[in-house]
């Protein structure tokens, strides 16, 4: 190797310890002291968060139970739904006239459908409410809400 090409290696070698040391020391730049001033005339430093536990676990808890609670109200609705498809459908094949036999399992069907869509409505009020709620509290207890899949599974339910 030519002494120039050893000295540019070194310089860049040099150069990079520098830059990983300088960023090193920035990571450390948080204080907890939110009393503290700002320096005048510069940005204030960062305030590392504290994240009140208990407070994020208990807003996770009032977040499940209002889900599930959602979605039992949900399988119920659906539940009585089929029921009284089934009654419906069942009355209308004792009919004898096709044509009202037809109509009649047109209207058990109808029916059978509005029911399944408005609980599954109510489920998807209640269940984005209750997200949103979440949202709220975790930022009261000074929590980031980082679930990945989100109230989108719930959603799908």
């Amino acid at each position: 190797m030519t002494k120039s090409f050893k000295k540019l290696i070194i310089g860049a070698m040099v150069a990079s310890m520098a830059l990983s040391a300088g960023a090193a020391l920035a990571q450390d730049n948080y204080s907890t002291n939110t009393n503290a001033p700002a320096p005048t005339g510069m940005h204030q430093p960062a305030v590392k968060k504290t994240v009140d536990l208990p407070c994020a676990a208990a807003a996770v808890a009032k977040r499940e139970a209002a889900v599930s609670s959602a979605f039992a109200a949900k399988s119920t609705a659906i539940s009585a739904a089929f029921t009284k498809r089934a009654s419906d459908l069942a009355a209308a094949w004792t009919i004898t006239v096709a044509k009202d036999r037809n109509a009649a399992i047109k209207a058990a069907w109808k029916t059978f459908n509005a029911s399944a869509k408005t609980a599954r409505m109510t489920y998807m009020t209640a269940n984005k409410a209750a997200w949103k709620t979440f949202g709220t509290d975790a930022k009261a207890c000074r929590a980031t809400p980082v679930e990945p899949m989100g109230s989108g599974t719930d959603s799908s339910l």
